[in-house]
């Protein structure tokens, strides 16, 4: 029992240690409250090694983000930046958003040391906000394995572009259990890149 119990804290600290080891140096391009904690993380994700991306995750999350009591509370935006197109389509987020999240919160769970814990079915539904590929809504039913430990709704914004800035595409993910007329809402929206994406690159 004693080996079993100290196999597990190895396992733990190695993940702990690859999760560290795959964050970046380069500076979040996210401008938002300062008070908002910031992350920026390497493709391919070490929760998420599927998602067949190359680029970074550039994350803010709300003063509130791990206070289960907060109105803030798992209110968030992140940004992939990508080197290739990701011809995002309804289907394509939904299934992305699955793997992203489910590997998150499997992640959490270990890191928790929940590692008898059966993970809960995340389940995902987009649609185009739109009419095109650029712009979608949806939820994201999830397991909460970090803070609240239950299923919880996340309410989600998605919009791709292409940054002229910096010759990369550039996908914007806004959540929160919120409903989107709440206030936490105004301050999502307000999270914008630092840079003009529309000024060309020089040649």
């Amino acid at each position: 029992m004693k080996k079993i119990v100290l196999l597990i804290i190895f396992l733990s600290s190695i993940l702990i240690c690859f999760v560290q080891c795959k964050t970046t140096k380069s500076n979040n391009v996210l401008d938002a409250n300062g008070t908002w904690r910031q992350e920026v993380l390497k493709f391919p994700l070490i929760f998420a090694r599927s998602l067949p991306y190359k680029g970074e995750e550039h994350i803010r999350f709300a003063e509130g983000w791990g206070d289960v009591t907060s109105e803030e509370y798992f209110s968030y935006v992140f940004v992939w930046i990508l080197e290739e197109n990701p011809n995002l389509t309804t289907k394509k987020v939904e299934s992305d958003m699955n793997t992203y999240f489910t590997g998150l919160m499997k992640m959490g769970l270990i890191i928790n040391f929940r590692f008898f814990k059966k993970l809960p079915q995340t389940s995902v539904s987009f649609t185009s906000n739109s009419g095109s590929n650029t712009s979608f809504l949806g939820s994201i039913e999830m397991y909460d394995a970090f803070f609240k430990k239950e299923n919880i709704l996340l309410n989600a914004t998605v919009s791709v572009s292409y940054c002229n800035k910096i010759g990369k595409h550039i996908v914007f993910f806004r959540l929160s259990p919120k409903d989107f007329r709440h206030a936490i809402w105004k301050k999502l929206n307000d999270v914008a890149i630092k840079f003009d994406c529309n000024l060309k690159l020089k040649s």
